[in-house]
């Protein structure tokens, strides 16, 4: 397997975890123990740790290409607490479209894609 693949893979394994955290956020009955909260902060933390290690050499195309990542990651993160909540979800510790410290997050975070985007260009 080439190194490609393996970060194709480990990003999907990042978007699934994640996915997973959520869905036991907003719907917090499914789960039986805290087991697997724990399980599955843990994945997500070893997996995002390897991802690092993978990736540590950046090139300007992984630097142009994270940005198309991030961009992504952020979309898909309001989608989905977007149709969590239409779901009748409710989030256990307060994740909201209706959260302003979301939103100032949210800014930051454009503002600092837009400040290396910028960087990387001149």
């Amino acid at each position: 397997m080439g190194k490609m693949n393996l970060i194709t893979l480990v990003r999907i394994g990042i978007f699934l975890l994640f996915s997973g955290l959520m869905i036991l956020d907003y719907f917090p009955n499914i789960v039986f123990n805290d087991m697997s909260k724990t399980i599955m902060t843990i994945g997500i933390i070893g997996v995002v740790i390897i991802y690092m290690v993978i990736n540590r050499k950046t090139y300007e195309d992984n630097e142009k290409n994270s940005f198309i990542g991030e961009a992504a990651f952020i979309l898909y993160t309001l989608v989905l607490i977007g149709v969590l909540t239409l779901m009748g979800g409710k989030s256990t510790v307060g994740i909201s479209l209706n959260n302003p410290i979301l939103w100032f997050v949210l800014l930051l975070t454009i503002v600092d894609m837009t400040l290396r985007y910028r960087k990387i260009n001149a």
